[in-house]
């Protein structure tokens, strides 16, 4: 089974370096048998245009890394959060993948049913919904303890292994509790602000009484 020629090279191409990392470390570090086996995924669910092609990209990404976050719950080193945290991220990253199943799904039939189709416009990144980025982040920073091999050129390895790195130099800190301690730092900063204006506040009101004091005592 191989992707239909007439999908753009470009997009297959820059879709396939995101997705071999995802079968690297079974691919035995090699890029080639990845990219080979991310292929073949792809051309599992028929994608016939770029939007399908999108798609099924999607599905495979958001699948396999609910897998893993699945897969990094059993580990019985884990805490009972950081469990519930990636189970919470399989079940996110689930969801997602089953809805561009769907999406993709409606745009098969209406292909095969003759409905025209748009043409494909130009147009930037849609980013992620905050939860996937969120799984994606938490499932991140479980895998720091266990990098990926990082072949040379290999865009994709090296990109998560810079992820590993980035986690260590917070401490080994897991996502939430970097975002817990900012949000520390945050209310701490917050409520000093507070506190100095109270004071500005009284010491102006105080001077401005003395005057009257003053003229009183007088």
């Amino acid at each position: 089974m191989s992707l239909p020629a007439t999908l753009p090279q470009p997009i297959l191409e820059t879709i396939l370096t995101r997705l071999l990392g995802l079968f690297l470390t079974a691919a035995g570090g090699d890029p080639e048998a990845a990219r080979q086996a991310a292929s073949q995924m792809l051309a599992a669910y028929h994608p016939e245009t770029e939007a399908e092609l999108h798609l099924a990209a999607d599905i495979v990404s958001f699948g396999f890394h609910a897998l893993e976050a699945l897969g990094q719950s059993s580990d019985p080193e884990l805490k009972l959060s950081a469990i519930l945290r990636l189970r919470g991220s399989a079940v996110s990253l689930s969801r997602e993948a089953h809805k561009a199943q769907r999406k993709l799904d409606q745009l098969q039939r209406d292909r095969r049913a003759g409905v025209a189709q748009p043409a494909p416009q130009p147009s930037e990144p849609v980013p992620n919904p905050p939860e996937v980025d969120q799984a994606l982040a938490v499932i991140a920073c479980t895998r720091e303890a266990k990098p990926l091999p990082a072949p040379v050129n290999d865009p994709v390895a090296t990109e998560v292994n810079e992820s590993a790195s980035q986690a260590k130099q917070h401490g080994g800190m897991s996502w939430s509790q970097q975002f817990q301690q900012r949000m520390t730092a945050k209310r701490q900063a917050e409520r000093q602000r507070k506190k100095q204006a109270r004071d500005a506040a009284r010491l102006a009101a105080t001077a401005a009484a003395s005057p009257g004091l003053q003229a009183a005592a007088l």
